[in-house]
Parts: C-alpha cells; structure tokens; sequence
C-alpha cells in the first residue's frame, strides 16, 4: 500500500499491520472480505469491505465501505483493480447486503473507475456527498492539563445516547451495537476520546491516531464522531481543545477533520484549524430495494 501509493497526488497515511488488523477486529468484519491475488507467496492486489449499518431517509441498510483497494506499482492499470473491487461486489451482495459505499479522492483516476464499474455491472450509484477537509499543525507546547473529563464515565452509554439522535437528524446515518460503540472507543487502534460534561450538558468527540506515509512517520489525528450533545458554543470549544490536547500527549503533530455537515464545525475553526485541499466523493450504490440516487446535505459516517 505504501509504495503503490505514493504516487497519489496527496499525501497518504501510513497503515501498517497492527492497525490493518484491528480494523478486522471491527464486528462483523470477516477475511472473507479481504481478498487478495497473489504470485506464490507474494500480495500483488488486495481490498476490503467493512460492514456498517446505517438509516438512509428512514431506510435501514446494511452496507460495506470498499477500501483500501491496492495493486502493486508496477501492475497499475493492468485490471487488477476492477477485478478485486468486482470480487468485493460479488462477495457482498452474496452476504446479503443491500448496499456499498465507495469513497475516491478529487483527481485521482479512482473516480472515473468506480462510476465507469457501476454502469458495467448496471449498479445505481449516486455522488451522495463530497467530504471538504480541515486540518491543524500542532505547535510545540506543554499541556497543562486535560480539562473537562468526568472523574468516572461509561464511555460506550455516553457515545451510545449521544450519537442515537444524529441518526433522526441526518439523511445518512451510521447506526451503532454496543459491540461496534466498544471498538470505536476502546478497542481501535490509536483510539482518542475526550468528553466534556456541564451539569446535565454532555459532549464528546472520538478519533483516533494514524502515521502519515513520510519517512518521520509523522502522528496524525483523524476527527472522526462530532456528537457536541447539548453543550453550548464555548464549552463545544473546550471539548475540541480537549481532543487535542490528548491527541498531542499521544504524540500526534497534526490533525485532520472531515466535515461531513452534521455536526457544528465552528468549534474547530475556533480551534485554528484550516481548510484543506483534499476532498473526497462519497458513492453510495443500494442494490437492494428501491435505488438511491440523491445528493445529501449531510451525512454521519466513517471516511477513510
């Protein structure tokens, strides 16, 4: 994945083995989802599916997100991408899901082959939602203290109830097990959770920490769940300073957070982060039942 990669036209994360592994730790994952060509004992191409269940406009789906799909540099644009991401389709709509998300960078030939596959395979497929970025350059600093975490939580419960109501909210929306809640904050690899709680006013916002594919492997945290709950404008802004601050202790540099429409992002403005030049379409196709082929004002789900 590195090395087929680095000729993208932005810079891409690093994703070694220990953190591969943990995203097939995620329930419901399976390696039957994960298939891979090979010349002997040697990976020439590989993808992935993960399953997420999400309400679309009232309709509950079961879908996978197609990633980390990867041909070695030297078998690019020989097929063996189109062949692997047809496998993935295959697999998963023999699994009994009713859908798929794919997600390609603006100016990377992904685009047109994703769009070019579905019409081939008569898969209807919307550009649901174009994901902007923002990101932040930590400065050299000390922390003082991590501010605005009760002294004792049931982290899971809280992100359970706080991220329920997004889903009444947002026309795309991630659905959560207690199970999936668990990994999310606890068992990922490189997770970061900060919470902030004021009276009855609860808050919390979870990420988790990626290297960059540099050679300083430079530490990255990548925003993920915005769930601001009720809390009001400054204390959403102490929440987001408490993200960070954890996130630099874990030894993150920089930061990144897709704004997916969701959620108020002013707090992150506030807390100086920038827009970036990445943006990234998200292509919904729902097979099962009536197709979906609208353009969301938002949506709450994982980009990666």
């Amino acid at each position: 994945m590195e090395r087929s990669w680095a000729g993208n036209t932005q810079q891409a994360l690093f994703y070694p083995a220990d953190f591969l592994a943990s995203c097939f730790e995620y329930p419901g994952a399976s390696f039957s989802l994960g298939p891979t060509i090979y010349e002997g004992s040697t990976p020439l191409a590989f993808g992935a599916a993960f399953p997420r269940r999400v309400c679309v406009k009232g309709r509950e789906l079961n879908l996978v997100i197609i990633t980390f799909l990867t041909a070695a540099s030297e078998l690019k644009k020989r097929g063996y991408g189109i062949l692997l991401w047809s496998e993935l389709v295959k697999r998963a709509r023999a699994a009994g899901f009713d859908g798929m998300v794919n997600y390609c960078v603006e100016g990377e030939s992904m685009n047109s082959m994703i769009l070019g596959c579905c019409r081939m395979l008569q898969l209807p497929t919307a550009r649901a939602y174009t994901v902007p970025y923002w990101s932040r350059i930590f400065p050299r600093r000390k922390v003082e203290s991590v501010q605005a975490e009760p002294a004792a939580t049931d982290v899971v419960e809280n992100f359970l109830e706080l991220a329920t109501p997004i889903a009444k909210q947002t026309p795309l929306a991630r659905l959560w097990s207690r199970k999936e809640a668990e990994w999310q904050c606890q068992r990922r690899l490189g997770s970061v959770v900060a919470e902030f709680a004021s009276g009855p006013r609860r808050g919390m916002l979870v990420g988790y920490i990626m290297p960059v594919a540099n050679a300083s492997r430079t530490k990255c945290l990548i925003v993920e769940d915005v769930l601001w709950g009720d809390l009001e404008p400054r204390e959403r802004e102490q929440l987001a300073n408490a993200l960070l601050d954890r996130a630099f202790l874990a030894g993150a540099q920089t930061a990144v957070a897709p704004d997916l429409g969701y959620a108020d992002f002013a707090p992150f403005h506030a807390a100086h982060f920038r827009p970036s030049q990445r943006l990234l379409h998200t292509y919904l196709t729902v097979w099962n039942g009536e197709p979906f082929m609208e353009t969301l004002p938002s949506m709450y789900l994982d980009v990666f």
